[in-house]
């Protein structure tokens, strides 16, 4: 069938060229400590980053135009969750797909939030330029061989490129914003 996509050998591709392979994975894992400890942190940060832009922060507030925190600490735990769950990475039939639908989900929302649009691709691509960035912070912080923390840095780099690829591809098109309508949030 025309048009049907082979994920994982899609995944495969984008990772041989960036790089990514068994060595860049090993030190992926390799910072499983650092993730573990920080992974609220960093994803308070990204979250700390979105509510700071009107576009980004539309998506997190309430009816009452307030910061839904419900939703936010939701959001959050999600974040955090993909974040541990990368260390893990591996090209496989399922990986692939759940990136995918990551990336469906944020481009095309609920019919109760349909007047939001979707979330700009351009805020899932700076939000994992937000991530390499806080990642390789982390790591020069808590590693004690900075050479380690310079090559973990470049492996997660790696890593979030060929994640950053699937999750785009989910973004066939962008919804554009729509007017609100009375009592819709």
């Amino acid at each position: 069938m025309p048009g049907i996509v082979d994920w994982p050998a899609r995944m495969r591709e984008v990772a041989e060229f960036v790089g990514l392979g068994p060595a860049e994975l090993e030190l992926v894992r390799s910072t499983a400590p650092v993730i573990g400890k920080l992974a609220e942190e960093l994803t308070a940060s990204v979250y700390d980053q979105f509510l700071k832009f009107s576009e980004a922060r539309k998506f997190f507030l309430g009816a009452d135009g307030q910061v839904d925190q419900e939703r936010l600490v939701r959001r959050k735990e999600s974040l955090a969750r993909w974040l541990r769950g990368s260390i893990n990475f591996q090209i496989d039939a399922d990986y692939p797909v759940r990136v995918l639908a990551t990336g469906v989900v944020h481009s095309h929302p609920p019919a109760h939030r349909a007047h939001l649009g979707s979330i700009p691709s351009r805020h899932m691509v700076g939000t994992i330029s937000f991530i390499q960035t806080a990642l390789s912070d982390a790591f020069h912080r808590e590693m004690d061989d900075p050479d380690l923390a310079i090559r973990a840095s470049v492996a997660w780099n790696k890593l979030l490129m060929v994640q950053l690829d699937i999750l785009l591809a989910g973004y066939v098109t962008e919804t554009p914003t729509q007017p609100a309508e009375e009592g819709v949030s």
